[in-house]
């Protein structure tokens, strides 16, 4: 089985590639969902947060204060590798879960769908990196229609990933998505064809 370890930055596009990749029945495993559960309420992720950050990080009912978390760790890189070390271990636990199971049924080909696959070191346990590009300008517009972020707010976060040309030093491929969806999806497509027939 090959293992397609797939990133980006902000709105880069690659939710649209992982949707285009599940249509094809290729197993994905998506990581932001697996760490949202890891600091569900009541579970031994949120604990574990709250005993690196403080109570004062829980809402009124009980479930992680997103917001004031964010805060912190934008401006608390300590705060943020406490944080992202009892999230990665947790979301690298259910990854293995997910690997184990694509294996036992024999598919052919499982993807990780990882934001952060580079910066954790994940690329390394996986056969090929997909990085999914897009320009600055193009990520800053998408991300204020998407999220309805402020263009100050999208390039503080595009500021404190890694850089777009330093992630393509890792990649094995590269999918273009400055064009059109079709161009995009037609690449994809071109790039499973080229692994499966590896």
């Amino acid at each position: 089985m090959k293992v397609i370890g797939l990133t980006g930055g902000i709105a880069s596009g690659k939710s649209t590639v992982s949707k285009e990749m599940r249509s094809l029945q290729i197993p994905v495993f998506d990581a932001d969902e697996v760490s949202h559960q890891a600091v569900a309420k009541g579970s031994k992720g949120l604990r574990l947060v709250c005993e690196a950050l403080g109570e004062g990080y829980l809402t009124a009912e009980g479930t992680l204060d997103r917001a004031k978390v964010s805060n912190r760790v934008f401006q608390d890189k300590a705060a943020l590798r406490a944080l992202e070390a009892i999230i990665h271990k947790i979301v690298w636990k259910e990854a293995e879960k997910f690997l184990a199971a694509c294996r036992a049924k024999n598919v052919p080909l499982a993807v990780l769908d990882v934001p952060l696959l580079i910066e954790c070191g994940w690329y390394k346990l996986v056969d090929q990196v997909w990085l999914v590009a897009i320009s600055r300008e193009q990520q800053i517009e998408r991300a204020m229609q998407r999220d309805g972020m402020t263009a100050d707010e999208v390039k503080a976060r595009i500021g404190s990933q890694m850089p777009l040309e330093e992630k393509k030093q890792y990649a094995d491929q590269i999918i273009d998505n400055s064009g059109t969806l079709e161009m995009t999806l037609a690449d994809v497509h071109v790039k499973l064809d080229r692994i499966l027939g590896e």
